[in-house]
Parts: C-alpha cells; structure tokens; sequence
C-alpha cells in the first residue's frame, strides 16, 4: 500500500535478520529477562524502609508513590526491549523508533492537535450524568507532574518500542500484509490489558479498546515511518487516564480528578466505554491531520 511506503524506514532495518526463530527467541529473552529483572526491582523495593505501607498502596494505586513505583517497572521491560534488538537483530535505538529529530517532530506535530481534543473531550458530560469531581489541590498536582510525566513517558515509550517499534517492523520484514504487522501486535497489545479480576464483564471491552489503540498506533507508525505519531497519542492518553481523571480508587493517586465510580461498578463503566472508543478514533484522525498522510 502507498500509504504505508514510510513504513520501510523502520522495516528495512529488520529485513537482514527477519528469520522467525530470532523473533521467536527475542520475545523469549524479553519475557525472562523481564521477569529476572522484575524480580529484582521488586526485591530493591522491599529493601526501602517505607516497603510495608507502599506493598498496601501497590494494592490499588491510590497514593503517588504507589503509581511512580508502578510505573517505574518499566525501566527492566525497556532495558530487555533494547537487548533483545540488538542482540538477536543488530538494532539500535534509533532503527526502532526512527531518527529523533523525526521523531520529535511528529511528536510535536501530533502533540498539539491531539492535546486540543483531550481538552475537548474532558469538557464534554460524562454519560449518566457521573461527572468527575476533585481529587486533590490543583498545587499539590502540580508539584507530582515532572516525575509523573517522566515515568508515564517512559511506560507509553517502553510499549511503544516493543509493539509498534520491534514487534511490527520484525513481522513486517517477514510478512507484507498488513493483517500481520498491525494485527497480531495489535491483538498482543490488548490482550495484556485484559483483567477481568479487575474490570469484571467490561474486562473484555476495555482489553479490544486496547486493542483497537494498537490497530491506531500501527497504522500511524507506518504512515509516519517513525513512533512520533504514536508516542504522542498514547502520552496523551495516558496522562489524561491517570493524571486528568481516573476511577475513583483505582490507580488515582496522580489524579486531579476522578469518577465517582471503580472499575467494580460495571453499568458506571459500561456507559462511558462508547466515548473511550471515540476518543480513540477521534485522536487517530486527528493524528493522521497533523502528519498530513
């Protein structure tokens, strides 16, 4: 497909080690190596003198220090991400994400329109009438925003790297049909949101929501030919679920605001499913305006 013709800028780096046993081996290194150092992380974690009350907050995020521990998980994914390339693929940094001053441009491109319509959709009411209301002083908030945006950048980068960056270019360079190289990340990518000990019967919808920010994501990167487009949404989208307005305790420790309703209220949730699945067609065409493609 023409559209899709930047999309080799990525790919063409995975073309000369495109056998499936490396991607094969890769995802094995990733998820071991993941666990090894997950294990580690957790271990420095319960050598701090505070390990006792943040093991209780881990529970359900509802204190900063909770959701910047979470997401600090990442760093191990991301480091593994990073080895397994150049390892098994001979990739580096810049032939995952596409050259950086690519990269932010589009970021930037993409930043702009897509922060304008998550102001909009925030000021939009809440189906059933369940309104946000305050969580915290807008100061205090304002005080948690450079480490809470450093980490959530890291979380969304980390993701980023390994479906649309390593995952969609490795099967790309194998397979040239898009049903592989948008699909099979894509449905990867949600599956790893589905949490049914957590959502219950909306599990499903919120885990092929996911999916469908994948399918979004994939297509983006490969007209753009680099993850600027995508880092940007899926920053966005991130930073407006946990730091704009979250689920009422649930993960709403970095929040200003939250919904009067947990992820157990199941009708709550159901009713505001529909608008999650706008935004996010919504936020792909505006990313597609901005980068003009």
């Amino acid at each position: 497909m023409s559209a899709y013709r930047p999309h080799e800028a990525l790919v063409a780096s995975a073309r000369p080690t495109a056998e499936l046993w490396r991607l094969v081996a890769a995802i094995v290194l990733i998820v071991l190596g993941f666990l090894a150092l997950n294990i580690a992380y957790f271990q420095t974690l319960a050598s701090l003198p505070a390990w006792n009350a943040l093991r209780i907050e881990l529970r359900d995020g509802s204190f900063a220090r909770a959701i910047w521990a979470m997401l600090g998980n990442f760093v191990p994914l991301l480091i593994v991400v990073v080895l397994a390339a150049r390892l098994l693929n001979g990739r580096n940094l810049a032939a995952l994400t596409g050259p950086l001053g690519v990269v932010l441009r589009d970021f930037t491109r993409v930043g702009r329109l897509a922060l304008l319509l998550f102001l909009v959709v925030f000021l939009i009411p809440s189906p059933g009438g369940a309104e946000p209301v305050g969580n915290m002083a807008f100061g205090a908030w304002v005080r948690l925003l450079p480490l809470s945006l450093l980490l959530i950048f890291i979380q969304i980068g980390t993701e980023e790297l390994l479906f649309r960056g390593y995952l969609q270019s490795q099967i790309a360079a194998r397979f040239s049909s898009p049903i592989a190289w948008m699909v099979i990340p894509s449905i990867l990518f949600g599956a790893l949101h589905y949490e049914p000990s957590t959502y219950g019967e909306n599990a499903i919808w919120l885990a092929a929501w996911s999916g469908l920010f994948g399918l979004a994501a994939a297509d983006l990167t490969a007209r753009a030919g680099n993850l600027g487009p995508a880092l940007a949404l899926h920053f966005l989208n991130n930073v407006s679920a946990m730091m704009f307005s979250a689920m009422r305790n649930h993960w709403d420790g970095l929040a200003l605001y939250v919904y009067p309703f947990g992820p157990e209220d199941t009708e709550a949730l159901r009713a505001i499913l529909p608008l999650e699945g706008l935004v996010i067609l919504c936020g792909w065409l505006v990313a597609r305006v901005a980068i003009r493609r």
